[in-house]
C-alpha cells in the first residue's frame, strides 16, 4: 500500500514531462506511448481506442464501472519561452491545462493500484485525444462504445481563476453548447452600376445576418441564453462587380440542448423563406455541432455531500454561472450521468493564452478529492 503522498512525486514529474512535450489533437502519440509506458512499468494493461491512432484507456477493480475523463491534446500556441517548465515543441503548448488533467487520471490509476482494497467498483479512465478538435475525441469514442457498463463518468477542468483547493460545481448546464455555422449565398452577380436588375448580394447578407439573429431572439424564451454571433464573411473581388457568392461562418452557444434543435430547425425554415424571398440560393450547413454539457442532479448533489461530509464545505464554490465555452465531455452525458467539475488551478495568465502558468500544487488536492469521490460512489 502507498498513500497519496507516496506517489505523488511520480505524478508531479510525469505532468512537468507531458508539458515539455505537447501535441496537438489527433496527432498525440508521443503523449498515448508515455501513458501506455507509464502504465505498464505499473502493470496495469493500456487498450488502444480501435478506430483511432492516438489515446486509449485503462481499466481497474471489478463490479460497475465509474469513468474518469482525462483529454491529453495541446493547443497550437508558442509559449513565453521565461516559463520555469516551458514546451519543447515549437508552436505547441499545454494552454488548457490537459497535462495536468491526463496526470491526475494517471494519478488515479496508480493510487487505486496500490490500494486496491479501497476500490469499490471497476475504475475506467479514458484518455482522450483531440477535446480542442472539432468534431472531437469524444464525439468519436461514444461511438466506440467506450461507455460500456458505465454507470457514470465525471472530468476535471483546471480553472486558472480559482484559488488551488477550491471545486466549482454548477448544478445542471455548466458549458454551453458549440454549433459551428456556415450559409453560402449564390446570386447571379452583375454590375454594380445596375443593381437593380441582378441581386445585390451583400446588401441581401447583411440584411439576412440581421434578420436572422432578430427572429431567433422572437421564436425561443427570453429566459434562455443564447449567442448567436457571426465570425467571418467574405465575398467580392472588386469594387464594381456585385459578387455571385458570399459565405458566412459563425457560432451558435446555448445552455439548453432542446433550445439548440428548436434554434436549428429555425435557422432552416427562415434560411428556406429567405432564399425564396430574394430568388437566390442559400446553402445552410452546420460542420460540428457540439451539445451542451449538463451536470446529472444526482451526481452533483452526491459530490457536494461528500465534500460537506469530508468539512471541506469551505471548498466548494456553488453559486458560479455556467460558462459560454464548449467541452466535448458532453457527448459523453448524452448516455449515462455525467459531473463536470472545475478545479482551483490559480497561476498566471488566462487559458488558451501563452502566458499561462497553472499552479502545480493543484495535483494532490485534486487526486485527494476525486480519490475520495470515486470511494463514495
Amino acid at each position: 500500500m502507498k498513500s497519496l503522498e507516496d506517489i505523488l512525486p511520480e505524478i508531479v514529474e510525469i505532468r512537468r514531462e507531458l508539458h515539455r512535450n505537447p501535441e496537438i489533437s489527433f496527432k498525440e502519440f508521443s503523449t498515448t506511448n508515455l501513458i501506455e509506458e507509464t502504465l505498464d512499468s505499473w502493470g496495469l494493461k493500456f487498450t488502444r481506442f480501435k478506430n483511432l491512432q492516438t489515446g486509449g484507456y485503462c481499466e481497474i477493480g471489478e463490479g460497475e464501472v465509474i469513468a474518469f475523463r482525462s483529454d491529453i491534446d495541446a493547443l497550437p500556441i508558442t509559449e513565453d519561452s521565461s516559463h520555469e517548465i516551458c514546451s519543447e515543441i515549437s508552436g505547441v503548448m499545454h494552454a488548457c491545462g490537459h497535462d495536468f488533467h491526463t496526470s491526475i487520471g494517471l494519478g488515479l490509476l496508480k493510487y487505486f493500484s496500490e490500494n486496491k482494497n479501497e476500490l469499490q467498483n471497476k475504475l475506467r479512465v479514458i484518455f482522450q485525444p483531440a477535446e480542442e478538435a472539432a468534431p472531437g475525441g469524444a464525439e468519436l469514442l461514444v461511438k466506440e462504445n467506450i461507455l460500456e457498463n458505465v454507470k457514470s463518468i465525471f472530468a476535471i477542468h483546471v480553472d486558472p481563476t480559482l484559488e488551488v483547493g477550491k471545486f466549482n460545481i454548477v448544478e445542471g448546464p455548466v458549458q454551453a453548447s458549440s454549433t459551428s455555422i456556415q450559409i453560402e449565398f449564390n446570386g447571379p452577380g452583375g454590375h454594380t452600376s445596375k443593381p437593380s436588375e441582378t441581386v445585390d448580394l451583400i446588401n441581401v447578407a447583411a440584411f439576412y445576418v440581421t434578420q436572422i439573429q432578430s427572429f431567433i431572439q422572437q421564436k425561443i424564451d427570453s429566459r434562455e441564453t443564447i449567442a448567436f454571433a457571426f465570425g467571418t464573411i467574405s465575398g467580392g473581388s472588386t469594387h464594381n462587380i456585385i459578387p455571385q457568392n458570399i459565405l458566412l461562418r459563425g457560432t451558435l452557444r446555448t445552455h439548453n440542448n432542446n433550445v439548440l434543435n428548436k434554434c436549428l430547425t429555425l435557422m432552416k425554415t427562415f434560411t428556406n423563406s429567405f432564399a425564396d424571398l430574394h430568388k437566390i440560393k442559400i446553402d445552410l450547413q452546420f460542420p460540428t455541432n457540439c451539445p451542451a454539457t449538463i451536470n446529472n442532479s444526482e451526481l452533483t448533489k452526491k459530490f457536494i455531500d461528500f465534500m460537506k461530509s469530508e468539512g471541506n464545505s469551505e471548498k466548494l464554490i456553488l453559486d458560479s454561472k455556467p460558462s459560454m465555452g464548449a467541452d466535448d465531455f458532453a457527448f459523453y452525458g448524452l448516455y449515462v450521468p455525467s459531473l463536470y467539475l472545475q478545479v482551483g488551478a490559480k497561476g498566471s495568465g488566462t487559458l488558451h493564452s501563452k502566458d499561462l502558468v497553472l499552479n502545480e500544487n493543484l495535483i494532490q488536492p485534486s487526486l485527494k478529492t476525486t480519490i475520495g469521490f470515486i470511494k463514495n460512489l
